[in-house]
């Protein structure tokens, strides 16, 4: 199977935590930034804290991005928020101000301004559809009206059924690491997804086109430099996640796939 043609429009740029490589990821400075460049989508992610808030924050624990310790499910609100966010190992002293923030801030920061995709983590997910972090999540994109606005993805399975059962109306997108063709299909139709987002080392012509006979929407991610954005533009792709969005959103203004 050949590949399709470039596709115009290009590719979305999704801003990955936002302009994470300049800014502390998943905080308000880094979705600032994301929209200062331009970014029309925005991803961020969602832990649910032990009093029951979602709040943006990829790692299971604060380690890494904070400067405390600890799981972040057996926090509370409170302790997160005492936190600095400013992700001292790669940024120093100069972001020490921000702070995780809710989904409430983060959704509120973003809305009219740009799309979001919210990926839940797996971490944060249970079997029981009540209990896990979906169903606060989706609580507050309804609160904000926003149910239009944004997408809920995961590599969580459960996580995507749970979706679907509580907010059939706000769209699903299924994220893969190492997977076929096949496995996409199923599962995106077992959850009702209409975005599937493989890793971009699973892309190939196969499942471009599997995909596109289904109807759905091929995403991947994280594509930094322009070079790969364009080599990756023959699969069609819909989006792309990137932790610089702005250098993808300038080479493209500059012509990138007009070249």
């Amino acid at each position: 199977m050949s590949p399709p043609p470039l596709v115009s429009p290009p590719p979305l740029v999704i801003a990955h935590r936002g302009d994470s490589a300049h800014r502390p990821e998943n905080t308000p400075a880094s979705f600032a930034s994301a929209l200062e460049v331009g970014a029309a989508l925005v991803e961020l992610d969602v832990q649910l804290t032990a009093d029951g808030h979602p709040v943006v924050l990829h790692d299971p624990t604060v380690d890494r991005t904070t400067n405390g310790w600890g799981d972040v499910r057996r926090m509370t609100l409170a302790e997160v928020k005492a936190l600095s966010a400013g992700y001292r190992e790669r940024f120093g002293d100069a972001y020490a101000g921000e702070r995780v923030p809710t989904l409430a801030e983060a959704l509120g920061l973003l809305h009219g301004r740009a799309r979001v995709m919210i990926e839940i983590k797996s971490d944060s997910v249970t079997d029981e559809v009540a209990s896990g972090v979906e169903a606060p999540t989706i609580a507050e994109v309804r609160r904000q009206g926003l149910a239009e606005q944004v997408a809920l993805i995961s590599f969580d399975h459960r996580a995507l059924l749970h979706c679907r059962e509580l907010a059939p109306e706000i769209t699903r997108g299924h994220l893969f690491g190492r997977t076929t063709a096949n496995e996409v299909i199923e599962a995106a139709r077992d959850a009702g997804c209409g975005i599937v987002m493989p890793h971009k080392s699973q892309l190939d012509d196969t499942l471009a086109g599997r995909v596109r006979d289904e109807g759905l929407k091929l995403a991947t991610w994280v594509v930094d430099e322009p070079t790969e954005l364009k080599r990756l533009a023959p699969f069609g792709l819909y989006g792309v996640g990137s932790n610089r969005p702005g250098v993808l959103l300038q080479a493209l203004a500059d012509g990138l796939f007009e070249e």
